[in-house]
């Protein structure tokens, strides 16, 4: 075993060795001193247990946006799989961030051993210990919309930030996360993030906060909006909803005003120029954009969602439906496809923007036999309308070419064009985003064009098209299209634009903060803003109802039915105090807010959406009463039919329980069962098995020794035993629905 041992080592150090020599020994320049890849390795050793069963290790080195980094990466083959991640900055030898991820062969969720303050220590100490330099520049900050999940697969975590301060005012851009585990300590997470050479301007002689809400309410920085929330469930096919709201507009970087010149904030670069502060230090007022980023913006913009084609493609659901052919006719009536490309791929699915249509989704690519190199065309037509919604093919230009990129303007009058030509009506109904929207420097060899549609002269938010200009090739390569088709909402009875203002900066009022902008150019600067305070709360509102002024979130649920974290006022000296609370954390039980009512009877619906909202699984979506059943009942909870509001016996909760850990049938063994309870000739002998199981797992708690199995469960009982149960080890299964 020892020979072994010593065996692995001299593996790894000399591949430690080969990495040290084909690494770049100064790629930043001749004035920094890059570390080894050892010395990283080293440096998040003596920071960090790693599992010693992670014995293999994989490094790189990285450059970007002016940095240099070794990525390291600790994994096991055996099992229970696992993997440790770290990040260093190869000048400094600062650990940037890790991340640990373990599998375990019995997953089970565990109560937290270690309270809030206990993990809120240990990430204190870590970041004392890291960049205990910067802990007096930074403030702890409190997500109050931090929602826990039970599960059986990752242990239960706190998370803590603490964003940058300087000249007492916060700089969130910068700062450290870290999220450390309740079970045993360990930290899962740990990310920091720190620009330097950053240059601040002085926070004096700025305008009032008086004034700059004024401005905001003058500019205005809301806009009427109708807005298409995320369709929570495709696979039901339910319609898109269109809602009338009042959003923030794009134009003004997210509501900013300038403390210093007290005008909108916009991506045109000011005219003042900012006097930096003493304690900021630095050399350089700008940071320059990677291409990369541009490249991520353009992964994002043209990505779109594939879901699994129909089991037959070639019976269609609706007569009037186009076929596969008429499909591709319509494709090179508006796209000039290769001779020599293929059609490799079809198939007719769901559109995922609009469920209640279908798609053909049409795949070209072909070979070239002199270079290898595959090019490729992809195609998107709606199957009721014949509509071109999207197609993506590959740059026409290449490395060879060298004619002279095309400026913004006549790259634009190609995208109209192609518009013109094949959406004629549609054309005349979007108007066309500044460039400013992208906020980034794009490569000359691409220009980006947002078409937003206008309903009513009311803009709609994700509908409209998109294309990407190849300004070299002078042709469009990618196209996509959203245009719904239901009826839209009128805008009478709609809110003004001073009520809505009012109300927003009664949610969200102006808060002082340093914000780094990007320009167009490539180029960021510093800018002392006030901007809507966000108090780092995940559901401070950017939608409000047009209507009723009432806050939304980006799925176009109101309030009330937002997952968010509950602390119970009235659950102090409850036996099940603890558990409650940890039901809280997930946003379970949440009915009456910040009163859990502990005493209070449970219902059969009030449980079923407990444990529903727990698991974290359906937070994007508002389930109705058919839904809740319907998933209790494929999941096996309920061996009958029920009604949500009735009450819930102890009884009944405790068979719940023991169906929810997918023990049921060893519940139903006739005969093997007892249980020590005074009143235990009273328990139906079909649910005996269910009792003696929840009793003996701890999922149970009975005072004085007795049962009442008939008595109606409290809310406080049902906490309890569905904390108690989600510690149960228990197979894991994978729910489709």
């Amino acid at each position: 075993m020892l020979r072994k041992i010593r065996h692995l080592n001299i593996v790894i150090v000399c591949m430690l060795l080969i990495q040290m020599l084909v690494y770049p020994v100064n790629a930043l320049g001749s004035e920094k001193s890059i570390i080894t890849v050892e010395q990283a390795v080293q440096t998040v050793k003596d920071n960090f247990s790693i599992p010693e069963n992670y014995t293999q290790l994989n490094t790189g080195y990285n450059e970007y946006n002016n940095r240099a980094t070794y990525s390291l990466n600790w994994h096991t083959a055996e099992q229970p799989g696992g993997s440790f991640n770290a990040e260093v900055d190869a000048i400094s030898g600062e650990i940037l961030n890790i991340s640990q991820w373990n599998e375990e062969l019995k997953p089970s969720f565990k109560l937290p051993v270690l309270s809030s303050e206990d993990t809120l220590k240990i990430a204190t100490d870590l970041v004392a210990k890291l960049i205990g330099k910067h802990q007096s520049e930074m403030q702890l900050v409190t997500d109050k919309q931090q929602v826990f999940l039970l599960n059986n697969s990752q242990p239960f975590t706190y998370n803590y930030r603490w964003i940058r301060i300087v000249n007492g005012v916060p700089f969130p851009e910068n700062g450290v996360n870290v999220s450390v585990s309740g079970e045993d300590g360990r930290v899962i997470n740990y990310n920091y993030n720190w620009t330097q050479d950053l240059i601040f301007p002085v926070a004096s002689n700025i305008v009032s906060p008086e004034k700059a809400r004024q401005v905001f309410t003058d500019t205005p920085m809301l806009e009427l909006q109708y807005f298409l929330p995320p369709v929570m469930n495709p696979q039901t096919r339910e319609p898109q909803r269109i809602l009338l709201v009042y959003q923030l507009t794009k134009k003004y970087y997210g509501g900013a005003v300038d403390a210093l010149t007290g005008k909108p904030v916009t991506l045109n670069k000011p005219v003042l120029v900012y006097k930096p502060a003493n304690s900021a230090g630095g050399i350089s007022a700008s940071v320059a954009v990677s291409t990369a980023s541009a490249a991520k913006i353009l992964t994002t913009k043209s990505a779109y969602v594939v879901t699994e084609p129909l089991d037959n493609q070639d019976t269609l659901e609706d007569s009037q439906q186009i076929s596969q052919s008429e499909a591709v006719e319509i494709v090179k009536k508006m796209v000039t496809i290769p001779k020599n490309f293929v059609l490799r791929n079809s198939s007719l699915n769901p559109d995922w923007q609009n469920p209640t249509e279908q798609v053909w989704d049409l795949q070209w690519n072909t070979e070239s036999s002199d270079t290898g190199e595959q090019r490729y065309l992809s195609a998107r037509v709606n199957a009721r309308t014949g509509d071109l919604v999207g197609f993506n093919r590959s740059y026409g230009s290449n490395q060879d070419n060298k004619s002279k990129p095309l400026n913004r303007k006549d790259s634009q009058k190609i995208a109209d064009d192609f518009l013109k030509s094949t959406q004629p009506e549609r054309f005349e109904l979007v108007k066309v985003e500044s460039e400013d929207f992208y906020g980034g420097k794009m490569p000359p060899n691409i220009q980006i064009f947002n078409y937003v549609r206008f309903v009513n002269g009311i803009p709609v938010s994700r509908n409209g098209m998109y294309l990407l200009v190849d300004t070299v090739a002078k042709q469009v390569v990618n196209y996509e299209m959203n245009w719904n088709n239901q009826e839209f909402p009128d805008s009478l009875n709609a809110l003004s634009l001073n009520e809505i203002t009012e109300r927003f900066l009664k949610i969200s009022p102006l808060a002082l903060r340093y914000s780094l902008i990007f320009y167009p150019d490539g180029q960021a600067e510093i800018r002392l803003v006030y901007q809507p305070k966000l108090d780092y709360d995940m559901y401070v509102p950017t939608v409000l109802d047009a209507k009723t002024g009432d806050p939304m979130d980006w799925y176009g649920r109101p309030q009330s039915q937002w997952s968010r974290a509950i602390t119970y006022l009235d659950i102090q000296g409850n036996y099940a105090e603890k558990e409650i609370g940890i039901m809280g954390l997930t946003g379970a039980f949440g009915e009456y807010g910040e009163h859990f009512r502990p005493e209070e009877k449970i219902t059969v619906g009030s449980l079923l959406r407990a444990m529903l909202t727990a698991e974290g699984n359906y937070r994007d979506r508002v389930l109705s009463d058919g839904e809740v059943l319907e998933i209790a009942e494929d999941r096996g909870w309920l061996a009958e039919d029920v009604k949500l509001e009735s009450e819930l016996s102890r009884e009944g909760l405790f068979e719940i329980m023991i169906r929810f850990i997918n023990m049921e049938p060893s519940a139903k063994v006739k005969g093997i069962y007892s249980v020590p309870f005074i009143d235990a000739d009273t328990i139906n002998q079909d649910s005996l098995g269910y009792i003696a199981l929840a009793w003996g797992l701890g999922i149970l708690k009975v005072e004085e020794n007795t049962l009442h199995p008939n008595q109606a469960a409290t809310r406080a009982e049902a906490a309890y035993a569905l904390v108690h149960a989600y510690t149960v080890e228990r197979p894991v299964i994978n729910y489709m629905r």
